[in-house]
């Protein structure tokens, strides 16, 4: 059975929210994630986050189900994302309180032992199998763009001043180009979705244990917790799924 585990929280710094998720389960091996992190004026993140999401979460919940093809789930995929993309787009073209709005997406769709994934920005998907983590999803920032190019090394990048500057994001165009990918999700699969607010202060040989204890707690918290601890600086969302 896949298993999902969501929570947010404004973190120490924000006086708002600008995140947003939602995950649901609609079959015994069968769900989806989604992750949105907000960027914008006061409130045109919030609204720009959860528009989309919200927007996916509809297609998803109409669509998405256990006998769907791996054609047909990617189809559901593209077509949830470009809707996004164009009433945020939109939204933000129309209200002047909402111009420069957009948000980063990171998803995943789980049908049978497929995990189909897509990120947009730089919100994150890594994947833990026993000791073994590994990033599954390339950021969309200026700062990746040097380190592809040689340009930086990856300790000038952890501190770089424009290391929070998107290449990418839903709602700031009215085309998107959009990263997507599959993998096998094995009993000992580990996923863990979230913005960078978490993924900021993660050190990568500790996420394993953090993630075990997330499951055998049932709860999220250690991981908005240790977030915080180290200054939550942003607002913090995280998803888990693994199967039980």
């Amino acid at each position: 059975m896949i298993k999902f585990m969501g929570a947010t929280d404004t973190g120490k710094v924000r006086q708002q929210n600008q995140d947003a998720f939602i995950c649901r389960r609609v079959g015994e091996n069968t769900g989806y994630a989604i992750v949105c992190d907000g960027m914008g004026g006061e409130k045109a993140g919030e609204v720009a986050s959860a528009t989309a999401c919200q927007l996916i979460d509809k297609f998803f919940h109409r669509d998405v189900n256990e006998e769907m093809s791996e054609s047909a789930a990617k189809a559901v995929i593209f077509s949830a994302i470009s809707a996004a993309n164009a009433k945020v787009y939109s939204m933000a073209k129309e209200n002047p309180d909402y111009h420069g709005m957009g948000t980063t997406l990171v998803l995943a769709v789980v049908v049978g032992e497929n995990m189909h994934i897509v990120n947009i920005g730089d919100s994150r998907i890594y994947m833990a199998e026993k000791k073994a983590v590994k990033q599954l999803t390339r950021d969309h920032t200026l700062v990746q763009n040097l380190l592809d190019r040689g340009q930086i090394s990856q300790q000038e990048a952890l501190n770089h001043p424009k290391k929070h500057y998107i290449t990418r994001a839903i709602g700031v165009g009215d085309t998107l180009d959009i990263d997507y990918q599959m993998y096998e999700l094995k009993k000992e699969s580990i996923v863990l979705l979230c913005t960078d607010g978490l993924s900021n202060y993660l050190e990568i040989e500790k996420l394993p244990e953090l993630l075990k204890n997330c499951i055998r707690k049932e709860s999220l918290a250690d991981l908005i917790d240790f977030a915080n601890d180290q200054g939550g600086s942003d607002n913090i969302t995280a998803v888990m799924l693994y199967r039980k």
